[in-house]
């Protein structure tokens, strides 16, 4: 029984308890910290773009000499987190923003300086690529494989990584990557291992990135159970936690409407539940005013720096109420680390993880760093673009090692690609038509990067069935083959005098060739080969040509330069082409025939997305040419206002200039002059008889391939309007 004076007993003791209690809990909050080991922890929320705005916050800290003794983030956070504390100050970071391509940050294929010439024009292009291996069809991971945005996180952080030999807590400031298991759904806090993976990890946006592979486990954004970690900053000895939630969220109040008003309800009821408990642990909480400012809108970068130093200068006397004048400016929160060592240190060893099918020289071959080597980050990059650009795998990165403080070890990880695919390819152009295609291509058929491919090709002017067998680098060396047997069928149009389509021509053949090549540097190569053929020829009056059949073999042979950044969108670089063969026929009463062509065209970038392309074309031939493999020109850049296959001769120039400015997104507007001549013999070329013409119209880079609408005219008075959709093949 519990009598009146037991009561008082009881009162007596607690409230004095209480009392202490709430002073203990209300000096923590709210009054100054008097002990230099006061230590300050800042956790960064996700917010993708949005989460640039954490530059401007950490600027506003350093510049009221507020220090961060220890660092947490999710998704962007965890980007602007490890720079912070690979030893990158607030100004720095800003400077990394205005220098990162965030245009082809983004992007999956890979760099263009890498790309071998030979597998530029090796695969066709289709609208969609099935990978699979036998029965199982593979789907990916995500939309974006995030290839490039690992190497650029590597290029900046590696060196730091290495200073503190993969340690997170030795590092200019004690850092931890938020990430969750895919497997097992397990919430991670990583302080150790390779930097560049711990934040790749972080920022796997489920669906739109691909995981990350970071010692056995696959990891995905943590933003998905802890979206600001102010948690994971307390434990590791924060005794003053600075949260800053950049998260964008959307008005719950208001009725969805439909699809996606619930989706993008249902994760901001999961995220605001989920982050709920750690906003309560944050002594103080920054939240940015951004506005509409999308997630993954990365253009106005500035003003989302700008507004987080906002954010952050309107919160400093409560900051600076927690944290003591005797820390504050008197205290340097990033500890030096020796960003230099890695630039000092010599390759220990090389090592490859990962690879199944493919040889190891393969990727190695592409590495260009060697054991003994001193360390050089360009070439590191390099190397990892090279191995990528072999189109073997899903993803490239690398794990550097410490040794010792004079070498490094480097392990090259490469997650190997299925490796068949079935490409599905289709164009539409108002001179040929609709046509398409289906190819089949098994790379890496010996380990070696050979690629074996079945195709079959449909359309008005051009059909095609066989196989080619192509190897880019033959056994890890320069040499290239390329060998395929095949059946087609060319079908020629003939005009008359005033443009008008009046008969079309017929050319089989039965192609078999053999080709051998050097490519000595990824942008040049020269190659020849042989060539046998059977055509079948049809009746045809007014070629005066008859039902034939022919037997031939030819030599054939090309030098080619093409260092341009994209074929169908080009904004620098140059093409120069040199080729020729010669047939000779197999049976008595066909002539000997030669052919020759050389071209030049230049790319120059000029501002706003803009460039000028001036070139120059020849093409020639000996008198003794059949009519079925004479040139033929007309489209809509070079003779516009022509047909297709409306000029037909045994020799032929052009030269002109074209111009392509950005328009919009993935619009651009097209011009360009040319002035040329096509005949039967070269005695007749006649410089007062040139056809000169123009075109000019809208050209977009569309997923499904390049569309054009372009409207052309020559002197003559013939002038069209060309419609072309999807990739040229």
């Amino acid at each position: 029984m519990i009598t009146n004076l037991t009561v008082k007993k009881i009162h007596i003791v607690t409230i004095p308890l209480l009392i202490l209690l709430f002073s203990i809990t209300t000096a923590s909050r709210s009054y100054p910290a008097e002990s230099n080991d006061t230590k300050v922890g800042l956790a960064l929320s996700g917010g993708s773009a949005r989460g640039i705005a954490h530059i401007g916050v950490i600027i506003a800290l350093e510049e009221e000499g507020i220090p961060i003794d220890m660092i947490a983030g999710s998704s962007m956070g965890s980007i602007v987190g490890g720079l912070y504390a690979a030893g990158y100050s607030g100004e720095e970071m800003r400077e990394l923003v205005d220098i990162i391509d965030w245009e082809s940050i983004f992007l999956q294929d890979p760099e263009p300086d890498a790309i071998q010439i030979s597998k530029r024009y090796g695969l066709m292009e289709p609208f969609i690529r099935l990978r699979f291996d036998f029965w199982d069809i593979y789907i990916p991971f995500g939309f974006n494989n995030a290839q490039r945005i690992s190497e650029e996180i590597f290029r900046y952080t590696a060196p730091a990584n290495f200073a503190a030999k993969s340690d997170f807590n030795n590092l200019a400031v004690p850092y931890r990557a938020i990430v969750v298991d895919a497997s097992t759904g397990e919430m991670l806090a990583l302080d150790k291992g390779d930097l560049t993976q711990a934040i790749r990890g972080s920022m796997a946006i489920p669906l739109v990135f691909y995981p990350a592979r970071f010692d056995g486990r696959l990891l995905i954004d943590g933003g998905v159970l802890n979206l600001l970690p102010t948690d994971v900053v307390k434990d590791m000895g924060a005794d003053i936690v600075i949260g800053v939630d950049v998260q964008q969220s959307y008005t719950l109040a208001d009725e969805p409407k439909h699809l996606v008003d619930i989706a993008s309800h249902t994760i901001d009821i999961m995220i605001g539940e989920l982050k709920k408990q750690n906003v309560e642990l944050a002594d103080v909480l920054i939240e940015p005013q951004l506005g509409g400012h999308s997630s993954g809108t990365y253009q106005g970068l500035d003003s989302l720096i700008a507004l987080g130093y906002k954010a952050t200068m309107e919160k400093m006397d409560e900051i600076k109420v927690l944290i003591a004048g005797d820390i504050r400016g008197k205290r340097i929160s990033q500890k030096s680390i020796d960003s230099k060592a890695l630039e000092r240190a010599t390759v220990g060893y090389v090592e490859v993880v990962g690879i199944e099918r493919v040889q190891r020289s393969v990727v190695t071959t592409e590495f260009t760093l060697r054991e003994g080597d001193i360390f050089e980050m360009n070439k590191a990059v390099r190397g990892i673009q090279n191995i990528y650009a072999t189109g073997l795998f899903e993803n490239v990165w690398l794990e550097l090692r410490y040794i010792d403080e004079h070498s490094v070890g480097i392990t090259i990880h490469v997650v190997e690609k299925y490796p068949r695919t079935i490409g599905i390819g289709a164009r539409y152009d108002s001179e040929e038509g609709l046509s398409g295609f289906i190819q089949i291509v098994n790379f890496n058929l010996f380990g070696w990067g050979e690629r074996f491919m079945p195709l079959l090709r449909y359309g008005d002017m051009y059909k095609r069935v066989g196989v080619e067998i192509v190897n880019d680098r033959f056994f890890s060396t320069p040499l290239t083959l390329h060998n395929g047997f095949y059946f087609e069928r060319e079908s020629q149009r003939l005009y008359d005098t005033d443009g008008n389509q009046v008969d079309d021509f017929d050319v089989d053949r039965l192609v078999s060739q053999f080709s051998l090549g050097v490519q000595p540097h990824k942008k040049f190569i020269t190659a020849g080969g042989l060539r046998l053929e059977k055509i079948w020829l049809t009746e045809n009056q007014m070629l005066g040509q008859t039902d034939d059949t022919i037997r031939n073999w030819s030599l054939f042979g090309h030098i080619m330069y093409d260092n341009r950044d994209d074929i169908y969108f080009p904004r620098r670089g140059v093409l120069l082409l040199l080729e020729g063969e010669h047939t000779m026929g197999i049976e008595s009463g066909n002539d000997d025939y030669s052919r020759y062509a050389a071209k030049a065209s230049w790319v120059i970038p000029f501002p706003w997305g803009s460039m000028v392309n001036p070139y120059i074309k020849y093409q020639g031939s000996d008198n003794n040419v059949p009519v079925y493999d004479q040139y033929r020109h007309g489209s809509m850049r070079e003779f516009s206002g022509y047909r297709i296959d409306e000029l037909r001769g045994s020799y032929s120039t052009v030269m002109g200039i074209n111009t392509r400015a950005h328009l919009y997104k993935l619009w651009y507007i097209e011009a360009g002059v040319y002035t040329g001549q096509v005949v039967d013999e070269i005695n007749d070329f006649r410089l007062n008889e040139f056809t000169s013409g123009f075109h000019a119209g809208l050209t977009a880079d569309l997923p499904i391939g390049p569309l054009s609408v372009i409207y052309g005219r020559n002197d003559t008075g013939n002038d069209r309007v060309y419609v072309s959709v999807g990739y040229r093949f």
